[in-house]
């Protein structure tokens, strides 16, 4: 029944269905068997099984590991037919989607690199160049599996065995996988597979979070649930076992079932110590096994399969005990050669005994490589290592040597590193923690530069788990030490940057008195509109006189000090956003300035994209442009990743009002890609947010918009870091030209109704600024929307000839440039015209072509009360006729918003 279950929920993922199964059990109930038989079947029907295998020694070390084993096995496999065309396809779509940050993936893929040579990959730049590493590998481990997928006649199903050790960063790359795999192209399924130890883990364990996580994405889960066997089931084993009927194993059966509980692995293993020992053997002259009783009763075995283990090693020679606990250090599994290569450098004698070990049914080797043959096998040979032999566990008091205490420190820095650099800060923060602990008295004056070091990446390890008590402590402790202003900068950007997360007006403050009191830089807390406008022109000027190319042949920004000004400036943008908007323009002018003076840095590019905007906002369409412009080259000569999604996002934003605004989704979507590449889900999101609206905006069919739409809340609602602060306002500085349209229109619709001339002032404010961008920006966005408002101000002001030729124009221009929304709206517009002057022909006209265009669309609903009217219009149902036109006026709606708000 319960494989019959999981043979069931597989068959549902592929008629549709999103599902995923778990199946639980104490140790040595048999979850891996059983998964590996649904692997069998699954790919006996065709489908790709991936198996993967957590590992407690092995995980806290290795974030990923365990999942990107899984895929390291595919890659091998697909080596071995490295000239068939399947990977030669293969290959090329994953060169496609990945390009350079492919050499991440073989970082922790090894055995890609057997099918796309690492020399064959143009290396990023800077390698390092990630907001968040742990990101960027689920961002790169989730375009490999939908090119698997891509590539594979059949799904894919990932299994992952012993999930109760599965580390932080595997869990959320799992969770990530299925969320992401809802949109796959060609409805393309992952189908995940879990087995763990339900007994040893509680209900807020990582992993059941993730599973409650992904269920509200629409995963129905599956747990299957193994228990051990009962007395009636011990009798059977025994009796096909022994081939025997089952009152003659009766008695044996009792015995066993009451030393191991039933457990089939104890039951098996015990089973064989009995045969080892002597205790149960085969008659040759009765031809049937027998076995004594008395003595298997009276012989004494642990409580637990643990322990048996425990047990069974210890009655192992010595050296068969101590190759054993040498290669439990490595895991669940140990290549060969490793264990040749100890064994000859080392002159260890590993070999022949691991050799007595697997005729001992302790071990297995397959596939060149030593494999335990039950994780329990493992943790007991692990478990006879002695604690004190473990540095850390041990603490300082482990160390006999006192010229050690430095060196162990020093180690913990180096582990701590190499922790963050894959973004586990929970386990780096621990190497760092300890590494302090190894530090004597006067460290601060014997060891400063290792102190310094230490102090500020646990501080930015605190920061990043959100343990803001650890954070302040270690920074007051930088503080009280540290020997000049230099040495401080880094913690005061730490601890600004803790600031945002929930005071963000102290953060402001604080970040205002470091740049005035340590750094030389004033803000000022109170400008004035004039004071504002004249820094923008006073910067606008200093730019003009400075061409592309000397920008561009700039140093880069060596000086320290001025790194950290820069820091701290960039930190202030989005803070300030929230509290005092007033002030960003003189943090953006001062970046802008900085480069100008001292030379190019990553944040260079945060600069000239902001203010670009700026001079946008003002007006100066071209002259935001061109500094928009800089700012992408300028990401682009640097390689500046990390800040990519940002400068790409407030650049598309002014390149949506001088280009067609039906290109720039292509760089709104290399936005999202290089931003998750780096880590930055913000900005990723940020970026993947704003497609579903400019397909809106520029007139797609509305399926795909809807489609754009659910992609994007499927992505933000899996991504815990987004919106965690207010948008500033001129990221949807796109979205300025809509408003703008939107109220021109309904302004102009209130004036006729009510002759209130505030409306006719603001129409013609509106119609002014969609003029501007048409002559300053973009012909191919503006024309028609010009064209439209002029035809209701026109109609507005009973210029009814002059109404006429716009709505054409208006017409005409917005078929031209593809806004096939726009194109209906002014059909509708122009009918609801020519209906109430008189001309029914030209109005029944535009309304057919209204009602075509809105199909088109993909908006039925409104195109229906228009075919309605048609009709009437047919029957001469005149009454029903002016119900019908009173009703389906496009922006009819919105009148009473904007009349609340006084728009």
């Amino acid at each position: 029944n319960e494989f019959a279950s999981l043979q069931c929920a597989y068959r549902r993922s592929l008629s549709g269905s999103y599902e995923l199964a778990i199946i639980t059990g104490v140790s040595g109930t048999g979850k891996s068997t059983m998964a590996n038989r649904l692997g069998d079947f699954i790919t006996a029907n065709g489908g790709l099984f991936l198996s993967g295998k957590f590992d407690q020694m092995m995980q806290q070390l290795q974030p990923f590991s365990a999942v990107a084993s899984a895929f390291n096995n595919y890659c091998d496999t697909l080596a071995r037919d490295e000239e068939s065309d399947h990977v030669n396809f293969f290959t090329s779509k994953l060169r496609t989607a990945l390009g350079s940050d492919l050499y991440h993936l073989i970082q922790v893929i090894p055995n890609l690199s057997q099918i796309i040579s690492e020399n064959s990959i143009d290396l990023p730049p800077n390698r390092r160049d990630s907001v968040d590493a742990q990101q960027r590998l689920q961002y790169l481990f989730c375009e490999f599996v939908e090119v698997i997928s891509s590539c594979s006649a059949g799904p894919v199903t990932l299994f992952m065995d012993d999930v109760q050790w599965a580390d932080y960063a595997s869990i959320s790359l799992i969770g990530q996988l299925l969320k992401t795999s809802r949109s796959m192209q060609d409805g393309k399924r992952v189908f995940f597979l879990g087995t763990c130890r339900d007994d040893e883990m509680g209900s807020d364990h990582l992993f059941w979070n993730m599973v409650d996580a992904v269920s509200s994405f629409g995963f129905t889960t599956n747990v299957v649930k193994l228990h051990c066997m009962d007395r009636d089931t011990v009798t059977q084993v025994l009796s096909n076992l022994l081939h025997l009927s089952p009152r003659l194993v009766g008695s044996l059966s009792d015995i066993v079932y009451h030393k191991t509980k039933g457990n089939p692995l104890f039951v098996s293993r015990m089973l064989l110590s009995l045969n080892r020992e002597g205790l149960m053997h085969f008659n040759l002259t009765r031809y049937r096994w027998e076995w004594d009783e008395e003595k298997i009763q009276s012989r004494k075995l642990p409580d637990d399969v643990a322990m048996f283990f425990v047990h069974s090693i210890n009655t192992l020679p010595i050296d068969v005990k101590i190759a054993l606990v040498t290669l439990s250090c490595f895991g669940a599994s140990t290549e060969c050669e490793v264990i040749e290569a100890i064994d000859d450098d080392l002159c260890l004698n590993l070999i022949d005994p691991l050799n007595i070990a697997i005729e001992e049914g302790l071990l297995n080797k397959l596939d060149g490589r030593y494999c335990f043959c039950h994780d329990r096998i493992q943790e007991a040979a692990y478990s006879m290592i002695e604690a004190a032999t473990q540095l850390n566990l041990g603490g300082p008091s482990a160390v006999q040597d006192a010229e050690q205490y430095s060196q162990i420190a020093d180690f913990n820095l180096i582990a701590g590193k190499r922790a963050m650099e894959m973004s586990d800060f929970s386990l780096a923060f621990s190497f760092f923690d300890h590494g302090i602990t190894f530090l004597r008295k006067k460290h601060w004056q014997d060891q400063y530069e290792l102190s310094l070091e230490l102090f500020n990446l646990a501080a930015k390890c605190a920061l990043a788990i959100k343990d803001l008590t650890s954070l302040t402590m270690l920074c007051d402790e930088v503080s009280r030490n540290a020997r000049n202003v230099e040495d401080v900068l880094n913690c005061s950007f730490i601890s600004m940057s803790a600031l945002t997360h929930s005071r963000i007006s102290e953060a402001v403050e604080y970040g205002l008195h470091v740049l005035s009191s340590q750094l030389g830089v004033y803000i000022p807390k109170s400008p004035s509109r004039e004071d504002t406008l004249q820094l923008i022109m006073q910067t606008q000027s200093r730019l003009s006189g400075i061409s592309e190319e000397t920008l561009f042949s700039y140093h880069i920004l060596t000086d320290y000090k001025k790194i950290m000004v820069l820091k701290f400036l960039t930190k202030l943008e989005s803070s300030l956003q929230q509290v005092n908007p007033a002030l960003l323009p003189f943090v953006t002018c001062k970046i802008v300035e900085l480069t100008i003076e001292h030379g190019l840095s990553q944040m260079s590019a945060i600069g000239f994209a902001y203010f670009g905007s700026m001079i946008a906002e003002l007006g100066d369409i071209r002259g935001g442009y061109r500094y928009t412009k800089l700012a992408r080259t300028l990401l682009e000569e640097n390689h500046c990743n990390e800040i990519a999604g940002e400068v790409l996002l407030q650049s598309i934003e002014i390149l949506s009002y001088v280009e067609p605004l039906q290109t720039t989704n292509e760089h709104r979507i290399r936005g999202q890609s290089i931003a998750m590449a780096a880590g930055d889900v913000y900005w990723a999101c940020m970026n993947k947010l704003m497609i579903p609206c400019t397909l809106m905006w520029s007139g797609a069919n509305l399926s795909e918009v809807k489609e754009a739409f659910i992609n994007a809340r499927r992505m933000i609602s899996s991504t815990e870091k987004f919106l965690e602060s207010r948008m500033p306002s001129w990221h949807l500085l796109s979205g300025h030209a809509v408003h703008a349209f939107i109220g021109g229109l309904v302004s102009f619709r209130i004036y006729r109704e009510t002759r209130d001339p505030l409306w006719s002032q603001r129409g013609e404010q509106f119609k002014q600024r969609i003029k501007t961008w048409k002559d300053q920006g973009s012909l191919w966005n503006f024309e028609h929307k010009y064209f439209l408002l002029d035809a209701e101000q026109s109609y507005s002001t009973g210029n009814f000839e002059l109404a006429r030729v716009s709505y054409e124009n208006a017409i005409l221009f917005a078929r031209q440039h593809k806004f096939i929304h726009e194109e209906a709206l002014a059909y509708e517009l122009a009918a609801n015209f020519y209906f109430n002057t008189g001309n029914k022909s030209d109005a029944v006209k535009c309304f057919m072509g209204a009602h075509g265009k809105y199909l088109e669309w993909g908006a039925v609903a409104k195109a229906q009360p228009i075919y309605a009217y048609t009709q009437a219009n047919k029957a001469k149902n005149y009454q029903q006729i002016r119900l019908i036109a009173a009703r389906f006026f496009f922006i009819g709606a919105l009148l009473l918003e904007y009349k609340l708000k006084n728009y």
